[in-house]
């Protein structure tokens, strides 16, 4: 299995032969291969949401035994490159609104090291 083809896998769950990215980093071919196949982003999303709904793992796992010669990161990589592509990651969560603090943490925030202050 190629990059183009696990990164595929991972999106789709179906195991597509697909040509291998000609340009590291680019998926305007992936893109275009996947909707070839029948896999435009309005599928993907609808797939995704399925699997959440049924708890199945998605982006698919993609064994490092399926893919020889192509790393965690780089697969990692590629992946989050689709997804942006796709219009498929949405913006990252804003953070928490504050919110007092309770016991056990202002205990925690008196605590000192016995050596502090001297």
């Amino acid at each position: 299995m190629n990059l183009t083809e696990a990164v595929a896998f991972a999106l789709t769950g179906d195991r597509l032969d697909l040509p291998d990215e000609a340009e590291p980093g680019g998926t305007a071919q992936l893109i275009a291969e996947l909707a070839r196949a029948g896999w435009e982003a309005g599928r993907i999303r609808a797939h995704a949401d399925l699997c959440r709904q049924d708890g199945t793992p998605w982006p698919h796992p993609v064994a490092a035994s399926q893919r020889p010669g192509i790393g965690a990161a780089q697969l990692s990589a590629a992946l989050a490159a689709a997804l942006d592509d796709l219009g498929l990651r949405g913006p990252a969560r804003p953070p928490a609104p504050p919110r007092p603090l309770t016991a056990d943490e202002r205990r925690l925030l008196a605590e000192v090291p016995p050596h502090h202050g001297t």
